[in-house]
């Protein structure tokens, strides 16, 4: 174990202290001289720590919506990445991650939010919940942001030394082996393990007082993962075709605001009625878990939904999820005094929908989980905001005003003022009147009118005298200004009424702002419980789509168990019975008393891959809470799947298709362990057929020599040469399977049946026929697949012509081998025939 010194101990320990949100920071450091200029220092505290403790650094990234992190603690010398994971702004994940590795001391970038700033400087108790005291704050570092850029990240990675790393590799060498351990598609995980790698290294961890060309030790990259989460990357996701996005054809809607959810397991799951509850799912599928009473409380409501006697109550729960909005925009907006007229009805709907969510929840069993949540969190706060909202906001005239209006009999000075207000159309007519009788009788007409911010004003329409703005003027009457044709002037009446009634709809507009601010303020400061409502009704939208998708799809309850074995009863390809019918059921035993490596041959085409897929999918779908599709399935809970299935080639990778491949059978290699789940198919076809077959046994082999500690791994395979030579050992972890097929003549007929055994044939030119090769390049094909068999020279197919020298040198050899010559006879005539006739026909044989 690496030990260091007390005081190197003490100045990595250090605390940071944000001023003004976060944009100023107390800089003070005695031992900071190896820091640069741009450092956000920090203080240093005064701790007792004894020089054998660990010490673990954690750096964290936090950017579009996603998190990434990695760590290196003093007693492993190892830096370990979380590769990233979708994180909301309440930091579920960053606070089990603390939770799970109790961090001595946190890393980040100057340019991360408050928010991550705030999570990260305080500690985590056993309930999850953050501890903001002082004195269990966690020390927090800020370093400048290019310590963490991603091309700078990723060149410290591709130059950290490793032991088994050998010295003599070559920049790409060395490139592609460390592009095996690290997944660089994960861009916050490697800014933050390139932010910590220059952390290790400015501050010599562990090497403190040793010579200054001593590394840091680090002896090993790996990834980790939460303890009650199941790790699926990308490329899972996409194999199984969990999520899979379809773009716009028109190329100006191609990209994100164009796209949408194809033919997906997410896509035929995603039933919910809000947005919220979409987004939730959503999140669900990205983070499977292991925790085996979550799940249960989530299917014991699956259940509940599912039951035809509570038909009703899902029909009014779905009516009333369909108006709970995403409510914390709108209380954001409210901070920043931006609430629009609709976001008032937003919020009203939401309080209104959550209340009777939450009577029709405390109606039904206490034994469903999030019943009890929404009884508990659905207080009498949200009564008093739906109470507020709908005696005070008159939602119809809002609409009309395009403004916030209160309605009557809330404030008397408002209705007072409105009063005043509505009556100014008659009181001003008889105003009009009374000051057209002071007018000469050239004028026949005239207004008293309103405008905000000037007041009162007497309209007269122009006559043909006024011409000019010298024709305008009047005797008692100040002239203002020409509009539409008519003359505006005050008046000593209209002075009087300015005086009288003032700007009367500028104040009414005043008082209802003052309202509605009072109003914002109530809300906020109930704000708690509008994001539990948002929270848990999201969660019930997210199970009444699971019950929903169960109800119409005749999907079972799996049972959950810790017991490592996978034992499925005639399962179903959730995506391909979709597509199908019928759809043909197959069974799957894996763990207990059954074998952990399955190894399928058979036909193309018969249904390998989607059989492997389907067993992925059906353990994926039990570890979000989901019901499966199946007869009965017990499924113990897996901590990793891994595939190697869909090969994702991209030229920015670097990597040929063959070389992508082994670095996902690399990963699984290194860190399957017996509670995970591998599918691998056809492995080693990218390459030459030999060392196909001799890196897919010996991965399989790697796997048998762990025994009861083998993974559950199905793997597919046309290399019947591993068969025929019982290339892999005996093991009873081990057992052959195939997909059943009856051949009448020359039709072909898949049954799509798994049974035990092995194929002797791939059956590849049937469907090359079916394919529509042409007839002649299949007889051709079957013709060279004989001669190999029987080990005869497979010649040219345009050879035709040549088969007669072929015969005619034949004869001659004969003939020559028969005849008896002297020595100079026999080297006259391999000199003057048979060398230049086996040039000319190119044939080193002859």
């Amino acid at each position: 174990m690496a030990t260091r010194s007390s005081s190197s101990a003490i100045s990595a320990m250090t605390s940071a202290t944000f001023i003004g949100g976060g944009s100023t920071s107390t800089v003070s450091n005695e031992n900071d001289s190896d820091m640069s200029a741009n450092d956000v220092r920090v203080t240093t505290r005064s701790l007792d720590i004894d020089g054998d403790d660990i010490q673990t650094y954690l750096s964290v990234m936090w950017g579009g919506g996603k998190l990434g992190l990695a760590f290196y603690d003093t007693e492993s010398c190892q830096v370990q990445l979380m590769m990233d994971v979708v994180e909301t702004e309440d930091f579920q994940i960053l606070k089990r991650v603390k939770q799970q590795i109790l961090p001595t001391c946190v890393i980040t970038s100057s340019k991360q939010d408050d928010r991550l700033i705030k999570a990260l400087t305080c500690k985590v108790n056993d309930l999850g919940e953050l501890i903001e005291d002082e004195n269990t704050a966690i020390d927090v570092q800020i370093l400048p942001s290019l310590d963490f850029s991603l091309e700078v990240s990723k060149r410290r990675i591709l130059n950290v030394s490793l032991p088994c790393i050998p010295e003599d590799y070559t920049e790409s060498e060395r490139t592609i082996y460390l592009t095996s351990l690290v997944p660089f598609e994960h861009v916050n995980m490697v800014r933050a393990t390139g932010g910590l790698l220059k952390y290790l290294d400015k501050r010599r961890i562990g090497v403190e007082l040793e010579e200054s060309d001593i590394r840091v030790p680090i002896l090993g990259l790996k990834t980790f993962s939460l303890h009650n989460m199941v790790l699926v990357d990308d490329n899972t996701y996409s194999a199984l075709q969990i999520f899979h996005k379809e773009h716009h054809p028109s190329i100006y809607k191609f990209g994100g605001s164009g796209s949408k959810e194809g033919l997906s397991l997410f896509g035929i799951m995603n039933r919910t009625k809000s947005v919220i509850g979409s987004k939730m799912l959503r999140l669900w599928f990205l983070r499977p878990l292991q925790d085996v009473q979550i799940l249960k409380e989530r299917q014991d409501a699956v259940a509940f939904f599912l039951s035809p006697r509570n038909i009703e109550v899902v029909t009014s729960l779905q009516d009333c999820l369909r108006h709970i909005k995403h409510v914390s925009r709108i209380l954001t907006r409210m901070r920043m005094a931006q609430a629009s007229i609709g976001d008032w009805q937003a919020l009203y709907k939401t309080a209104y929908n959550a209340i009777y969510i939450g009577d029709l929840c405390r109606a039904q069993s206490n034994n469903i989980m999030i019943f009890k949540k929404i009884a508990n969190s659905f207080s009498e706060d949200l009564h008093r905001i739906a109470n507020l909202i709908s005696k005070i906001v008159d939602f119809d005239e809002s609409a009309v005003l395009n403004r916030f209006v209160v309605k009557p009999n809330v404030d008397q000075d408002l209705d007072e003022k409105k009063r005043t207000y509505n009556g100014l159309p008659d009181f001003m007519t008889k105003v009009a009147k009374e000051e057209l009788k002071k007018l000469s009788s050239d004028i026949k007409e005239c207004n008293v009118i309103y405008l905000p911010q000037l007041g009162y004003l007497l309209a007269i329409p122009r006559t043909p005298d006024m011409k000019e703005e010298q024709h305008f003027h009047i005797d008692g009457l100040e002239f203002m200004f020409l509009s539409n044709n008519m003359v505006h002037y005050k008046s000593a009446s209209t002075r009087e009424l300015d005086a009288m009634l003032g700007d009367t709809q500028c104040e009414i507009t005043d008082h209802e702002t003052s309202i509605m601010h009072r109003l914002q303020d109530t809300v906020l400061e109930h704000s708690q419980v509008l994001f539990a409502v948002m929270e848990h009704a999201a969660e019930l939208d997210c199970l009444i789509s699971l019950a929903v998708c169960a109800s119409d799809s005749n999907y079972i309850r799996p049972e959950l168990t810790n017991d490592n074995q996978l034992i499925i009863q005639g399962g179903r390809h959730p995506l391909q019975e979709l597509c199908v019918n019928p759809f043909v059921p197959n069974s799957t035993a894996s763990g207990g008393n059954h074998s952990k490596m399955k190894f399928l041959t058979g036909p193309n085409s018969s249904g390998k891959s989607v059989y492997m897929k389907q067993v992925g999918l059906i353990v994926f779908m039990a570890h979000i809470g989901s019901f499966v599709p199946a007869e009965s399935a017990s499924i113990g809970i897996i901590d990793r799947i891994f595939t190697r299935i869909h090969t994702r080639e991209s030229v920015s990778v670097g990597l040929s298709t063959f070389m992508i491949d082994l670095n996902q059978v690399s990963v699984a290699l290194r860190c399957a362990t017996e509670r995970s789940l591998v599918i691998i198919d056809e492995f080693g076809k990218g390459t030459d057929i030999v060392d196909g077959i001799a890196l897919l046994c010996a991965s399989l082999q790697h796997w048998l020599q762990m025994n009861t500690q083998c993974p559950h791994v199905f793997v597919s395979s046309h290399f019947h040469t591993i068969i025929q030579q019982r290339l892999l050992p005996n093991s009873s972890q081990l057992s052959f399977q195939t997909l059943e097929a009856l051949q009448d003549g020359n039709d072909l007929v898949f049954l799509y049946q798994l049974i035990d055994g092995h194929a002797t044939c791939s059956y590849a030119h049937h469907i090359a026929a079916v394919a529509g090769l042409p007839d002649k390049l299949i007889h051709r094909a079957k013709h060279v697949e004989t001669l190999l068999k029987e080990n005869r020279p497979v010649r040219r197919a345009d050879s035709s012509g040549l088969d007669a020298q072929y015969k005619c040198c034949e004869t001659i050899v004969n003939r020559f081998l028969s005849m008896e010559l002297k020595e100079e006879d026999l080297n006259k005539f391999l000199k003057d025939f048979v060398i230049p006739a086996s040039k000319d026909l190119k044939h080193k044989e002859y």
